[in-house]
């Protein structure tokens, strides 16, 4: 029998193993995160026309979301330590039973890994008594079942399980070596027949294999005679590099894109940075200790650049002191400061310490740089403009062997004339500290001065506002100019709603942080009325023809009429007297903070 509350349970956890939110998955299955949401409490069970793709994007069977086994296989990768391929819904096949056992070879993984690298099958599984990871090298037999008690997950730090020196014909185990230069506490070293004597009867290529156990499992990584590996700064992970080709790439950073709720560029890119670092945040929280969650500008002239979160106010500084760091700017540099700038970001890129930059592809939004290749004469990166090219180039062989060099980054295309670097500093403020220094930024922006042509706060609002009801503009627009206007519109109706979802989000997940009952009331009534901003924004929003969606040569006229302005403005009127609510709260929280430090 179908337990909604097992399946509920398996589907929460699956998707977590995925590091995808309840939003994201939804969004890849054309479903509600509401939705989402009650298949995990065990409220109810997903449709059938939704099994197979949920099974897809979990990389688990059906059976086994439906009738969740004791032993589930979360994640499997073969691998030689350079390359790897998920083979996770496929090791799936073989659980029976609660008991997993066959043997790894080329056979059970066929074409998946060429060249004369050693490989290894890693696999991340939960039993009842909790959640462990066991490897099994080509040849072996890997047995599992629920009594086995592999790798524990959870470790703070690093630990080597495995390390050999040779290649698949022939090599020699090395993990004591490996356990002994720890000792040596090295940031890097350089694999060398001086560290990993080479067996005399190997007349091939030599490599370094090494698998270590971290907090999220078992890693392989691998490297060639000459080559480098170093470790992250915290010690938890290793990466090989090329130093005679002078390259360098972070590997395992998240995409960006709009659409999947992160739809403030300057949050998402400080985001992944942070992440990089080993810094544990949300995209929200992002946006809540910055006092982006409450950005609102506009421009008379219509512009996109009116949803930058940094394009008229100063955000970023606290966020910085909120995750305390310090920034360092670059801002539109000449030729010569480039040259010394590049040496500068290539060193925090080796730090993991990723820099984040505006108009790296495509358009001025902003970007985190993963890499650079060829002493830094090509830049690495995500972007905001990424996935219509990975799925243009998806089945071109030139891009798909570029990205085999990049580790799936898109190159750089332009000097960013705005670029921020970061380094610790030592003090950290408290999550309450945050929470009021926010609250602060929230009065300040919403009633600051206009600023390089941009109104913020209420008078962005009724700048807007003005501008959707100009019906004299509008009849006499060209038709390039209503179609800009249009699509200026719909991307900053998307940054507002992404906004005040994110500070509706923040506020919510500050309530344990107020502790004094005037104080924890006032909030619990600003989240309130942030989660009602939020349901109107996107209730409209979601409502709102996609410029995007409107074939060519088709006038966009009958999907914005002067019906569907006149309802955005009073929307938008509605937004700022529950904004003007918003302000007293905040006022009142920290009024009442204020007085309780005094007494």
């Amino acid at each position: 029998m179908i337990s909604s509350e097992k399946v509920g349970k398996r589907i929460a956890m699956l998707r977590k193993e995925k590091q995808l939110s309840q939003e994201q998955l939804a969004e890849q299955l054309n479903v509600t995160a509401q939705a989402v949401s009650k298949w995990e409490t065990g409220k109810s069970l997903p449709e059938t026309a939704t099994l197979p793709l949920l099974s897809s994007v979990l990389d688990h069977p059906i059976d086994g979301i439906l009738l969740p086994q004791e032993l589930v296989v979360l994640s499997a990768v073969y691998t030689d330590g350079r390359d790897s391929h998920d083979v996770t819904h496929f090791v799936n096949q073989f659980v029976a039973g609660n008991r997993l056992s066959f043997t790894v070879s080329d056979h059970t993984f066929p074409g998946c890994l060429s060249g004369d690298r050693s490989k290894v099958l890693i696999v991340r599984y939960e039993t009842p008594a909790g959640i462990y990871s066991a490897y099994a090298l080509k040849e072996q037999l890997l047995t599992i079942d629920v009594h086995s008690k592999g790798y524990l997950s959870g470790k703070s730090g690093l630990e080597f399980v495995y390390a050999s020196y040779g290649n698949e014909l022939i090599h020699r185990n090395v993990l004591k070596k490996m356990q002994h230069y720890e000792f040596f506490q090295w940031e890097h070293f350089t694999v060398s027949h001086e560290l990993f004597p080479s067996l005399i009867d190997n007349d091939g290529n030599d490599y370094l294999l090494l698998l270590y156990l971290n907090a999220e499992g078992i890693h392989a990584v691998s490297c060639a005679e000459g080559e480098q590996i170093h470790y992250s700064p915290d010690r938890t992970r290793l990466f090989a590099i090329q130093p005679s080709r002078q390259h360098y790439i972070v590997e395992n950073v998240g995409r960006l894109g709009f659409g999947q709720g992160m739809d403030c560029s300057w949050a998402g890119a400080f985001y992944l940075s942070l992440s990089t670092r080993g810094i544990e945040t949300t995209y929200e929280q992002v946006m809540g200790v910055s006092g982006a969650c409450w950005r609102i500008s506009f421009t008379p002239v219509w512009d996109y650049s009116s949803a930058d979160a940094l394009v008229a106010y100063d955000y970023s500084a606290a966020a910085h002191k909120a995750y305390g760091l310090t920034a360092s700017r670059a801002n539109r540099l000449t030729p010569e400061e480039r040259k010394q700038e590049k040496q500068k970001l290539m060193d925090s890129i080796r730090k993991h310490q990723l820099p984040i930059a505006i108009n790296l592809r495509i358009a001025p939004e902003w970007g985190v740089i993963t890499g650079y290749l060829d002493n830094g004469d090509t830049l690495l990166c995500r972007s905001y403009f990424d996935g219509e090219t990975f799925e243009s180039l998806h089945d071109d062989p030139e891009f798909q062997s570029d990205m085999k060099v990049s580790k799936g980054y898109l190159y750089v295309d332009h000097w960013p004339y705005m670029l921020m670097r970061f380094d610790s500093q030592a003090h950290v403020p408290s999550a309450l500290d945050n929470f009021y220094a926010s609250l602060r930024v929230k009065l300040d922006s919403m009633r600051a001065d206009d600023n390089r042509g941009y109104r913020l706060g209420y008078k962005a609002l009724d700048t807007w506002c003005e501008g959707l009801l100009s019906s004299r503009w509008y009849q006499d627009a060209e038709t390039s100019d209503f179609e800009r206007r249009f699509s200026v519109n719909h991307f900053c109706m998307m940054a507002l709603t992404d906004a005040r979802r994110s500070a509706a989000a923040y506020l919510k997940a500050s309530l344990p942080l107020l502790q004094h009952p005037a104080e924890a009331g006032a909030l619990a009534e600003m989240a309130g009325v942030y989660e009602q901003i939020d349901a109107l924004l996107e209730g409209f929003y979601k409502g709102m023809t996609d410029p995007a969606s409107i074939e060519p040569g088709v006038s966009p006229h009958p999907f914005w009429t002067n019906e569907h302005r006149s309802r955005q403005a009073e929307l938008l009127q509605t937004v700022s007297m529950l904004e003007h609510r918003g302000d007293e709260l905040a006022k009142e929280i920290l009024e009442n903070s204020q007085r309780h430090a005094e007494a």
